[in-house]
């Protein structure tokens, strides 16, 4: 929807809005207090104010420490296999390129927040590498499923995966901490990890400071079915935050995030002429070094009843290929920032209200570079202004939001997308949940201009994504709330999806738009339930259909896929077991051998069993044991790239208070 008077005809809506249900909902008998704080856990990600889960109409997953704790595992990609609806795609061993779908999405259609700043890579296809989140200390993950670019922008077609890795306000142990882990394992792997934090009272404030150092290595596996080469993996990160709270939701602080990761890896073979391994993933000496950072400033203050929110922020990448130790080409990018949010709540009777404003100011910049051909050395910058405004009504019982989102790009059109949410209670134990929404994602730099000499070429013509999707969900709580399940179903079409194509004579790779709209549709299902208190089981099974404009199956996308979880708290809740499984079903994936006359191929199923266990020995000391795809299932999540085999570790955390 393009429209110049967009931003006034959108409050002009909302005033309206307001005024009706302020009128309308004041009359509901129910005298439930939905700011009770004994109401189950808060979605943040959701609105622009913190939400009791049962009152978010949009599908929500959550994953907190305590959920971390029973799974025992530091490998990133297993945590996001135990959700439903999110598919992850690993190229080869640990370390390689991890790409998230969700809901049948594009990897660069899902946004990940890390401490609310974008993460996904500005450089490399703005999609997140999940791999680079190895060995972070997580708190929390959220996830949102379902078009959300009228909050969030461009690249949430899919959804948004906020992961939270600090520590927030003041109601912490104001007294020192420092953990310290090691871990060693199968096929050389070694980590070690520092977190330490302190708070303490500054005449009216409180400052907290936070810093996380890790160190991992491994020699890894070959990433290739053919020959014995391992292909070794190294990753640096730290992060450091410091923050001041005071009263009144008071917040001013400065948050860096870095990581460096050094992947090795192998080619395919694209020689010329062919040799009888063409088309196929063969050893050889390639390595990927890649590093980001994100760093935020951020600020909090009242003025009345008005919250307001500034934060400045910066997203960092570097990518550099290198062949046979010399370097070959990279890519660079930079997206800065600046966001401001002004919010206010307000009660008539039983019902509250929550209205935000907004206004944001974003810088893209990219570079691609090649040390054998000077025509691949670009540059680009482009920059947006955006106006958003959301609208939130609740009572105990149900909840409705509406919000909005107007775009002023400087490359492409000019953009208006909208999203309306809402839940319903229909019993004291049931609810049923629906969202509607619209999304959009921008091409890529790399998409527009990138250039490798050997394989892409860049189109500067193309135009952005779109998309509309919806979801009708039912939610119940049962066994005296020992047990839950949910049950949605999605659907959305993408218009102007952008694909890649292979052309003669050079075949070199170039994105283009499909004409027509891509559909995807499918269910989601989840269950827990609490048997004791020392039992707790968890399932997901998501069914999803993913077709192109042409009705072919998309790639990296299975039809089935879900897992179990199990975990067992013993010796007084000292001890944690757990095991878990994860189906991944058959899915389709382009195929390059030219000797077939196909250019599809079929990936199979696989189930992985994985397993970990952990004893606090003392207040002060954690032992550890995890093994992954403990069954030893040969597989591949993309095609040619032979996945990790089994591997195991032990290791101990070690805390100082």
């Amino acid at each position: 929807m393009n429209n110049p008077g967009a931003c006034s005809a959108i409050l002009v809506f909302f005033t309206l809005l307001i005024i009706l249900l302020t009128n309308s909902m004041a009359l509901a008998e129910n005298t439930d207090d939905p700011n009770n704080p004994a109401i189950e856990e808060m979605i943040v990600v959701a609105h622009h104010t913190p939400t009791p889960a049962s009152l978010v109409g949009s599908s929500t997953s959550v994953l907190d420490a305590e959920d971390f704790s029973n799974r025992i595992t530091f490998d990133p990609a297993a945590l996001f296999r135990s959700l439903p609806s999110l598919n992850v795609s690993q190229t080869g061993p640990f370390g390689g390129l991890t790409e998230v779908r969700l809901r049948g999405s594009e990897s660069n259609h899902t946004l990940v927040l890390i401490d609310g700043v974008e993460a996904n890579d500005p450089a490399n296809g703005a999609a997140f590498n999940l791999a680079t989140l190895s060995g972070t200390s997580i708190k929390r993950i959220e996830v949102l499923r379902g078009p959300q670019s009228a909050r969030y922008g461009s690249e949430a077609i899919g959804g948004v995966i906020a992961i939270t890795t600090r520590d927030g306000g003041t109601d912490l142990n104001t007294e020192p901490s420092v953990d310290l882990g090691l871990e060693s394992g199968s096929h050389g792997f070694h980590q070690g990890q520092l977190n330490a934090s302190f708070q303490q009272p500054l005449k009216s404030t409180q400052w907290r400071n936070q810093i996380s150092a890790t160190r991992a290595l491994t020699n890894g596996s070959n990433a290739s079915f053919l020959g014995s080469e391992s292909d070794g993996y190294q990753n640096r990160s730290w992060s450091a935050d410091s923050t001041l709270y005071w009263a009144d939701d008071g917040e001013l602080g400065l948050s860096v995030r870095q990581t460096r990761g050094s992947t090795d890896g192998d080619p395919q073979d694209f020689a010329f002429p062919a040799t009888p391994t063409q088309g196929l993933v063969i050893d050889g000496d390639e390595n990927n070094a890649v590093s980001q950072r994100l760093a935020a400033l951020r600020g909090k203050t009242r003025t009345g009843k008005w919250l307001h929110e500034v934060m400045l922020s910066q997203n960092a990448s570097r990518t550099r290929f290198r062949t046979n130790g010399e370097e070959s080409s990279g890519l660079r990018g930079m997206v800065n920032k600046a966001e401001w949010t002004a919010s206010r709540a307000f009660t008539s009777d039983v019902v509250t209200h929550s209205l935000a404003l907004g206004m944001q100011y974003e810088q893209r910049k990219f570079r691609n570079f090649s040390a054998s051909f000077a025509g691949a050395n670009h540059r680009a910058k482009d920059q947006q202004r955006s106006q958003f405004v959301e609208y939130l009504v609740r009572t105990g019982q149900r909840s409705f939001s509406v919000s909005a989102r107007h775009d002023n790009n400087q490359r492409f059109a000019n953009l208006t997308t909208w999203r309306v949410t809402a839940t319903q209670a229909i019993t004291a134990n049931t609810r049923a949940h629906a969202s509607w929404g619209e999304g959009s994602a921008n091409p890529t730099f790399f998409e527009l201009f990138g250039f490798i000499p050997d394989s892409f070429v860049g189109n500067p013509d193309l135009k952005p994504e779109t998309s509309r999707g919806w979801d009708l969900g039912l939610t119940a709580d049962f066994c005296s709330g020992a047990c839950r399940a949910d049950i949605t179903y999605f659907r959305s079409t993408l218009n102007d999806e952008v694909t890649t194509t292979f052309a003669p004579p050079t075949f070199l790779a170039k994105a283009v738009n499909i004409e027509g709209a891509s559909r995807r549709d499918g269910w989601e299902a989840t269950f827990g339930a609490d048997i004791g208190s020392a039992v707790a089981v968890d399932a997901h099974w998501t069914w999803l259909n993913s077709e192109d404009a042409a009705g072919e199956a998309e790639v990296r996308r299975p039809r089935r896929s879900g897992g179990v979880n199990l975990g067992y708290a013993f010796a007084g809740d000292k001890g944690r077991a757990s095991v878990s499984w994860v189906y991944h079903g058959d899915m389709q994936d382009n195929e390059f051998i030219m000797a077939t006359p196909e250019i599809r191929a079929n990936i199979k199923g696989v189930s992985l069993v994985n397993l970990g266990i952990s004893y606090e020995a003392s207040s002060h000391t954690t032992a550890f044991v995890r093994a992954q795809n403990v069954l030893d299932k040969e597989y591949q999540q993309v095609l040619g790239f032979k996945a990790p085999g089994a591997t195991a570790s032990i290791g101990v955390i070690i805390s100082l208070r």
